[in-house]
């Protein structure tokens, strides 16, 4: 043990020797103005990590040969790799002012600039650099990361893209370009990088994601759903997943939307006015069942859902459960006693029932609730009307039920069911005259009316 410490011991002086020695050999080139000399033991010492002794041949160096900016570009170089930018940027400023031409050396002191979170006067000096030599790709990738962090999004895309025109193999380049494209909603730009940079960099899931969530928003749907399909659900965000079922459904394409919007809902359940959609979604697609299914988890994480309690009631209609379409219709009325689409439905689905009695109680109701604004909700109070006219003239009280069908066509002036009602009633208490005005209206709105041309025909007009 004791040899082996002597050994070390030997070799390491015998290093600070040589060191010495070399660095007198450097000291006597510059007496003897062999800068050149000089200045390659220096080159030599910092590419072996010996900073200090460069450092002191190199400013030995800039005393005596001052002019020369491989002195200042190295003195520069050395404070690079010691860490102390200032003096980096100082040293590498001097060299510039001696050789304004050398790309490679502006593009040092933009890194340096860069390390010192300079990053306006950085960018501005790759600016410069490739100003001087526009095939120098390094400072395009520089320049480009910088302004992605600044999310200066449309200048990035452009030099990042610049970039890859000369080097394909840099993963950061894709995927800054594809991100920026992204942002800036330029969709098929974004694509188009991503795909790219999955050829070189295969089933790298930052650039798929990407590229499924900027081909969803290009309208590309069959490749974004093989693309989103072959990614685990830990990609995507709750609202990423939200935004892509929208897209999908807005493109028509419901049972992809139906399983995207699921998804966001799972993984964020304050979004869960989604399950409203994925319910509507089932509706449009006759699967009432799990149409239900979704509107009642809506209906319990908000209980004031109401169009919730009117769609769910559609589905059971649907199905021709009338009880349950009822208690449903019921059940909002608890909450809003005036909510008008329930209040209708529950008329219409009491009518399915055949329980008129009750379909009239809500008319009734209907016409209180919009009393003074009847105008403004036309379609419900003519409704209302209708019905009563249809229900008297089946109960053959004609006169009311004129009175009633009058009414309604002050509101729905166009509706050639209640001119027809209105025909018959007419016809019924011998005014032929009236019911042949009425059925000629009917004809009017429906050229091809079989009742209202066979009601004419036996009053002989």
């Amino acid at each position: 043990m004791k040899s082996i410490t002597l050994i070390f011991i030997f070799m390491l002086a015998a290093s600070f020797s040589f060191a010495q020695q070399r660095y007198n050999d450097a000291s006597n080139f510059i007496q003897n103005k062999q800068y050149d000399k000089a200045l390659a033991i220096a080159q030599d010492y910092l590419n072996h990590d010996s900073t200090d002794i460069a450092i002191k041949i190199l400013v030995d160096l800039s005393t005596t040969d001052g002019k020369n900016p491989k002195v200042y570009e190295a003195l520069g170089d050395a404070y690079y790799k010691m860490g102390v930018m200032e003096l980096s940027v100082n040293d590498y400023q001097k060299a510039e002012s001696l050789d304004s031409l050398n790309a490679l050396l502006k593009y040092k002191t933009g890194k340096a600039l860069e390390k010192q979170q300079s990053y306006t006067d950085a960018a501005n000096k790759y600016l410069q650099v490739i100003g001087l030599d526009s095939t120098y790709s390094p400072a395009y990738l520089s320049l480009g990361t910088i302004l992605f962090y600044a999310k200066q999004y449309p200048n990035a895309a452009y030099y990042l893209s610049k970039y890859l025109k000369y080097n394909t193999k840099n993963y950061d380049a894709y995927f800054f370009t594809a991100r920026s494209f992204f942002l800036m909603q330029n969709f098929p730009s974004a694509a188009d990088v991503a795909k790219n940079g999955l050829i070189v960099f295969p089933n790298d899931v930052k650039l798929e994601k990407i590229e499924g969530l900027s081909l969803t928003f290009s309208k590309k749907f069959p490749e974004a759903a093989a693309v989103i399909g072959s990614l685990p659900d830990s990609v995507f965000t709750a609202n990423e997943y939200s935004q892509m079922g929208q897209e999908f459904k807005f493109g028509h394409q419901d049972s992809i939307a139906i399983i995207l919007m699921d998804k966001a809902v799972k993984k964020d359940s304050t979004l869960s006015e989604l399950n409203q959609e994925i319910a509507s979604l089932y509706l449009g697609e006759r699967k009432f069942d799990q149409a239900i299914l979704y509107y009642d988890r809506r209906i319990k994480s908000d209980s004031t859902s109401y169009s919730s309690y009117v769609n769910k009631s559609l589905c059971y209609l649907q199905l021709q459960n009338y009880d349950s379409a009822k208690a449903s219709l019921q059940q909002v009325l608890k909450i809003k006693d005036d909510y008008m689409p329930a209040l209708t439905w529950l008329a219409r689905t009491d009518q399915y029932m055949k329980n008129n009695e009750d379909a009239a109680d809500v008319y009734n109701k209907i016409l209180k609730v919009v009393a003074g604004s009847e105008d403004k909700n036309k379609a419900e109070v003519s409704e209302a009307y209708g019905f009563f006219g249809y229900n008297d003239l089946v109960k053959k009280k004609y006169k009311d039920a004129i009175v009633s069908l009058k009414s309604a066509l002050n509101y729905a002036p166009d509706n050639a069911q209640y001119h027809l009602w209105l025909a018959q009633a007419y016809a019924f208490t011998g005014n032929k005259a009236e019911a042949g005005k009425e059925y000629r209206q009917v004809l009017t709105i429906d050229p091809n009316n079989a009742d209202a041309k066979r009601g004419l025909k036996l009053l002989s007009f």
